[in-house]
């Protein structure tokens, strides 16, 4: 019997197939094939006419490009793989717009058994977008923060095609609106048409959201501290919009509070009611109760310190903690107790009651300070407030002097503080502002009403050079100076004053010699840095200021330079510093740990 001409067609194509197929297996055979020769096959690619992000792709996917340097190829794997190359570039360079591609391929091998293959790409002009279509559909259509993504990112008629773009947006919206709450949305059409004979591109993306979500109700889970307390934490209430972010921030004010060695917080979303309120399960586990802490450090105004403290991470079950720390030191130390109670926004506002027993000698005085204080502080915005009352006993001698003096110090302080980060900063701003008062006949020696302001600032000039300034103020009106015990006076020099001078030695002096305190206080200064290396940085800096009896006695300046580096904890900071307005321009060395701010 006679074949039928579509028999014979589909005879052809089957051994064709087969051929292919038995082509492959061959090639594949003889890839895997050990090593039978001493030598390995080395080809030279040259791919010319593309350069950067291009060219990098281009690498990526030619597999002639990406032969193993220590394998030995037969002569027809290579033909086979040049073969391969057009298409390859073709396919590689899709992805930037560029479906119009042509390529000039070159091989050529030499006698010893060297091969140089050599690629030149003409690209032609881009694909681009001929219409472009964006919709958001669902509760979402009208949210601000998508909208806003989109007509910042998305794509317009006359753009050129590029798929990673594309991609980038999409993902960016998606991210935004699971963030947001939209936990159901999706893509119901999202696909790119490209026409190469036109050589432009149609886009069309539909994007539902579909129903936002809100936050239900935050529920512990076996803690040990009140569930309230936790609860005061979060800084969203139930039936707010849900917001991935907040879920965040309560995961960082709950491990940082100190109270706990773990915290997880879950979203159960199969139990969200008909109003979309979707219920928060918080489950912490507790931190060690008690921590024992102890350190030896040094800084130029203490000197060497040793330290020691034992803290209660929680003392009850509504979170109130206990402090203590003992430090000893060259020129200052202290003993603290602290009890701190925890506010309506536990991790920033709370109450605290101190007792303090100070100790500080340096070539001017002496002093022993007894202090109780009381302070309540409250932070809305980027502002803190804080109230304090202090009752206090110092017991010092000044230069040949000595004198006891209690006082009863009410008080009041704000606080701003706006920065790109906390530690490292390198834009930012910090303002204080205090004001403090006694009475004579409120168990206080005499009469004082004390105000004082601080400001700090960072810029950065360029991507290495910063601008760091700060200026501080201060001023005492007092019946009597002489009964005022050394806290309540105003003293310059030292680390963050006056550089060049040592810790609170720079002011009037009696007749000793010996530097009594003012009652008014005006620094400055100006720092430039450069930074020379990721963690380091090199400092110029000038430092005016003096403290008075009054306010227009004269100033004292101070220059020089230092290196930072930039550690985790802040800048550890190395300074050299010259009072250039004393007898033989002295220099002093400095040394601190800390934030700019």
């Amino acid at each position: 019997m006679d074949a039928s001409s579509g028999d014979v067609y589909a005879m052809i194509t089957l051994a064709k197939t087969k051929l292919a197929n038995l082509a492959l297996f061959f090639f594949l055979l003889a890839a895997s094939l050990p090593l039978q020769a001493s030598t390995v096959t080395h080809v030279s690619v040259d791919i010319r006419g593309i350069d950067g992000r291009l060219l990098d792709n281009v690498n990526a996917y030619l597999q002639i490009a990406n032969l193993d340097p220590e394998r030995r190829y037969v002569n027809y794997q290579i033909r086979y793989l040049h073969r391969k190359a057009a298409a390859e570039i073709k396919a590689a360079l899709q992805p930037f717009g560029y479906y119009q591609v042509d390529v000039d391929s070159r091989l050529t091998a030499t006698d010893d058994g060297r091969w140089q293959a050599s690629y030149q790409v003409t690209l032609n002009e881009p694909v681009t977008f001929a219409q472009t279509q964006w919709q958001i559909d669902g509760e979402g259509r009208d949210d601000e923060i998508l909208q806003k993504l989109l007509a910042n990112n998305k794509i317009e008629p006359g753009d050129t095609l590029i798929h990673s773009r594309y991609e980038s947006i999409k993902s960016a919206l998606l991210r935004q609106a699971i963030q947001r709450g939209y936990q159901n949305a999706h893509y119901k059409q999202a696909q790119i048409t490209v026409d190469t004979e036109r050589n432009s591109a149609d886009l069309e993306v539909i994007f539902d959201t579909g129903p936002r979500y809100f936050f239900g109700e935050l529920t512990v889970v076996d803690s040990h501290l009140d569930a309230d307390l936790i609860r005061r934490y979060a800084r969203f209430k139930q039936g707010a919009p849900y917001l991935n972010s907040e879920l965040s921030r309560l995961q960082v004010d709950l491990g940082n509070s100190d109270y706990f060695s773990q915290v997880t917080i879950r979203s159960d979303w199969q139990n969200a009611d008909s109003n979309q309120q979707v219920p928060v399960n918080v489950e912490t586990q507790a931190n060690e109760q008690t921590q024992y802490r102890y350190g030896i450090g040094y800084g130029t105004d203490t000197g060497v310190r040793l330290t020691a403290g034992l803290d209660r991470r929680w003392v009850n079950k509504q979170g109130h903690q206990f402090r203590s720390q003992l430090q000893l030191a060259q020129y200052e130390s202290q003993a603290t107790a602290i009890y701190h109670v925890p506010g309506k926004k536990p991790q920033m506002d709370y109450q605290q009651y101190r007792a303090e027993i100070g100790d500080k000698e340096n070539d001017s005085l002496d002093s022993r300070l007894y202090q109780l204080q009381a302070l309540d502080v409250y932070t809305y915005a980027r502002w803190q407030r804080e109230y304090n009352i202090s009752l206090l006993r110092e017991d010092f001698r000044i230069g040949d002097e000595r004198d006891s003096s209690s006082f009863f110090v009410p008080g009041m302080e704000w606080r701003y503080l706006n920065a790109d980060d906390r530690i490292n900063v390198s834009n930012g701003w910090r303002l204080t502002l205090g004001l403090r008062g006694a009475a004579e006949s409120v168990l206080s020696e005499t009469n004082l009403l004390q105000g004082y302001a601080e400001l700090k600032t960072v810029w950065s000039l360029t991507e290495h050079w910063r601008l760091l300034s700060r200026v501080e103020i201060g001023a005492s009106y007092t019946d009597n100076f002489d009964v005022l015990p050394p806290s309540l006076r105003f003293f310059a020099g030292g680390d963050n004053s006056v550089r060049g001078y040592a810790y609170e030695q720079l002011g009037p002096k009696d007749d000793s010699g010996a530097v009594t305190g003012g009652k008014y206080l005006a620094v400055a200064s100006a720092e430039l840095d450069y930074r020379f290396a990721d963690n380091w940085r090199v400092a110029l800096f000038t430092d005016i200021g003096n403290s008075m009896i009054e306010p227009n006695q004269a100033l004292k300046q101070s220059v020089g330079f230092g290196f930072r580096w930039i550690s985790p904890v802040g800048a550890i900071r190395l300074d050299l510093a010259q009072a250039i307005d004393e007898p033989g321009d002295p220099w002093r060395l400095h040394f601190t740990l800390g934030s700019d701010l």
